[in-house]
């Protein structure tokens, strides 16, 4: 049995090797994935794995890569792997393309001018989007302006100015109410 750093090929190792086997170590040593081997041998992802399994522990555990470099290394070549095409060197093809249609006077649609110009009508507003004119405002345009701060400033005052008027007064007539009951 061979060892983990054993990773040459032996003459009969490959011997026994069942169809599927075959097969997968055949598109294993192509350096295919799982996932391309079940693919093309239309089975599961799983059952490539498990064949894969079984040749690694066949061969005392070595790992994926030394196991399709061995079967790459046999003494042999390739086997035909069924169902997989056979290797055939492509011809360089010339494909005609169609012509450009012509447009509505008879002149080309793809000239240099067709792509300058704008067939369909369509409204823009190139205006920023602070500048548009707005239908509510929270805040009343005399605080806005030249003298936003100034005007800001006296609002806030008079506001301050309500409020502890508001409790002056309040606390004034809670005296005259207490002062009323009490005597």
């Amino acid at each position: 049995m061979p060892t983990h750093n054993d990773s040459k090929s032996k003459p009969d190792e490959f011997e026994l090797l069942t169809e599927k086997q075959a097969a997968v170590l055949g598109l294993l040593a192509r350096s295919l994935t799982s996932k391309e081997i079940a693919a093309k041998l239309r089975t599961s992802e799983s059952a490539v794995n498990r064949h894969i399994e079984i040749l690694r522990s066949r061969f005392g555990g070595i790992t994926r890569a030394q196991l399709a470099q061995r079967y790459r290394e046999r003494p042999r070549d390739f086997r035909q792997i069924p169902g997989a095409p056979a290797c055939v060197e492509a011809t360089k093809q010339i494909i005609d393309l169609a012509g450009t249609p012509p447009g509505p006077e008879g002149e080309p649609q793809d000239d240099r001018e067709a792509g300058l110009a704008f067939r369909d009508s369509l409204e823009m507003t190139l205006d920023a989007p602070w500048t548009r004119p707005e239908e509510q405002r929270i805040v009343p345009r005399v605080l806005d302006g030249d003298n936003a701060a100034l005007t800001r400033g006296a609002a806030i005052a008079i506001i301050l100015f309500a409020l502890i008027a508001s409790l002056v007064l309040g606390l004034a007539a809670a005296q005259a109410i207490t002062d009323a009951l009490g005597s």
